[in-house]
């Protein structure tokens, strides 16, 4: 029998996608919504009171709210001339403005349910326990109530914060900022201050904009050749950016070239494996094969080590000049020259189903995550090119440093300072802003919620082991129907995917997750009802 009453557990992007697609193509009675924060629709990265220079990382028109649309943000923006006037569809809004398009798109799924008849429940509470009954319901708990529903989604996005490193002492006068997100400790920081952020990560980038925003009375003048310069007024800051690698992120393509893939592909690889096996290092060469048919020509010694033969903090902080400029020259035409940002958007769906697929074992998907996912997530996750413009005129006006080789960063009471070792030395820091994006994927940890600690203890729960998730991290999910193992009706929609799956932190592909979880929660009633029958 079909599922006639869901519990959505989350109602960020995620939830908000699930709650649409429910009401839009399935025939439910009954949809039952949990948010902890009380803000249905926006989610965590996207609250419509956020800092407005933190910006989307997916252009405009990309943004989605189910797969098969990838313009809806771009058609809503049409309607909503007074949230952003004289927009660039390819370019980049403030994450808030996508935040009160997910509050709208929620309100306006309530009104087409109540059309179609479709009760919905809010719970503005955090749900804290669930349960499976014998007949397969599933009863979910909060503060002060509980309910039985069908099937239930975790669509709950983040995972726990973790702090990695210890917070000055109240009497310090050290300035230590362990989350960017919803926070006005950036208050805190006087405008003559300067401020080391650990990561070199989209967060990272989204803190230096902050820093630098015109509200601080700074300004960038664009030049006759596109650049930008700095131009400081009041703002006399300095960053210096501290990551292990001190890569810089790849940029969105203002021109994405035409990706026509022959070798990068599921059938050519499954090939490959059935052959001789399969290893990074023939995906490596399957990449090289597309660069190659495409023109691009890749420096593979930059990709491996960025800072090779750099002696020196300020060979170091040199070459990433020279880094920037060379990313910024590949995303701002129309060539080869970006072609790893534009193979792996083009593959984006490849690179999910490739995992979860039987193509590369164990062994190598440890490595993958051990020694090259950072630097993978470089292309795949690029910044926005307006964001690297800022970031090459404040590093030309010797207000942006960079550190590489950062090993350990701790608070000494002696010096009432953090220090930062790097490969050249050790930093003394009073202000320091902490963007490594450390988040506890652990489904055993003590960290987590009680709701996830209920489901471990209920045995509905598993902590993603060999040969789904070489490193442990995440949840024991059936990747097909997004089923955690050891439930019937209880599905993973959030970062616990990130383990057995590939990477979360694409809205496209939680949109995508959504609607086969749903295909497949439908299917599976389906097929038991046949069974019945027979």
């Amino acid at each position: 029998m079909n599922p006639a009453h869901v519990a959505i557990v989350g109602c960020g992007f995620t939830g908000t996608s699930a709650f649409f697609q429910l009401v839009d193509g399935y025939g439910i009675q009954e949809v039952t919504i949990f948010e902890s924060s009380g803000k249905f629709g926006p989610g965590y990265p996207y609250q419509p009171d956020e800092c407005n220079d933190y910006l989307l990382n997916n252009p405009t028109d990309t943004l989605c709210l189910v797969p098969g649309n990838r313009r809806a943000f771009l058609n809503w923006l049409e309607t909503k001339p007074n949230y952003a006037q004289n927009y660039d569809p390819h370019g980049h809004l403030p994450r808030s403005v996508f935040g009160l398009f997910l509050t709208e798109a929620f309100e306006a799924t309530r009104i087409t349910a109540a059309v179609k008849g479709i009760r919905v429940n809010l719970i503005p509470r955090e749900a804290t326990s669930m349960a499976e009954q014998p007949d397969g319901q599933v009863k979910i708990g909060w503060l002060d109530g509980e309910t039985v529903v069908d099937a239930a989604i975790l669509a709950t996005g983040r995972c726990p914060d973790t702090n990695p490193y210890n917070a000055p002492p109240p009497s310090s006068d050290v300035v230590y900022i362990a989350n960017h997100v919803c926070t006005d400790a950036f208050d805190q920081i006087a405008l003559d201050a300067e401020v080391h952020i650990i990561g070199a990560s989209l967060s990272a980038y989204d803190v230096i904009n902050r820093l630098f925003s015109k509200d601080t009375g700074c300004r960038f003048l664009e030049n006759a050749d596109g650049s930008l310069t700095f131009e400081p007024g009041k703002n006399e800051r300095r960053v210096v950016l501290c990551s292990r690698s001190g890569r810089i992120k790849a940029f969105q393509s203002n021109a994405p070239m035409e990706i026509k893939r022959r070798h990068f592909t599921l059938e050519a690889l499954d090939e490959k494996r059935e052959q001789q096996g399969l290893s990074l290092t023939d995906i490596a060469s399957a990449i090289m094969q597309e660069a190659t048919d495409h023109g691009a020509s890749l420096q593979i010694d930059r990709l491996r080590d960025p800072y090779k033969g750099c002696g020196s903090v300020q060979a170091v902080n040199a070459r990433a000049g020279e880094l920037m400029e060379e990313a910024i020259a590949a995303a701002s035409i129309a060539s080869p020259s970006n072609f790893l940002v534009d193979l792996f958007s083009h593959a984006q769906i490849d690179l999910w189903d490739g995992w979860v697929s039987p193509l590369l074992g164990p062994a190598e998907k440890a490595r993958y995550r051990a020694e090259f996912e950072g630097t993978f997530l470089s292309y795949f996750a690029p910044s926005p090119i307006s964001t690297a413009q800022k970031l090459l005129a404040l590093h030309r006006a010797g207000r942006l440093t960079y550190r590489n080789g950062v090993r350990n960063v701790r608070y000494t009471t002696s010096d009432d300072a953090y220090l930062i070792s790097h490969a050249f030395g050790i930093d003394k820091a009073r202000v320091v802003v902490n963007t490594t994006g450390s988040l506890d994927r652990n489904v055993m940890s003590s960290n987590q919620p009680s709701l996830i600690q209920t489901l471990v203890a209920e045995n509905l729960l598993h902590p993603c082991c060999e040969p789904e998730g070489p490193i442990g991290l995440g949840a024991a999910v059936d990747m097909t129907t997004f089923r955690a193992k050891g439930a019937k009706n209880i599905y993973i929609a959030n970062m616990l995917l990130w383990g057995p799956g590939f990477f979360t932190s694409s809205a496209f592909m939680m949109a995508l997750v959504v609607e086969r979880l749903l295909e497949k929660m439908f299917e599976k009633s389906s097929l038991d009802d046949l069974v019945a029958d027979v």
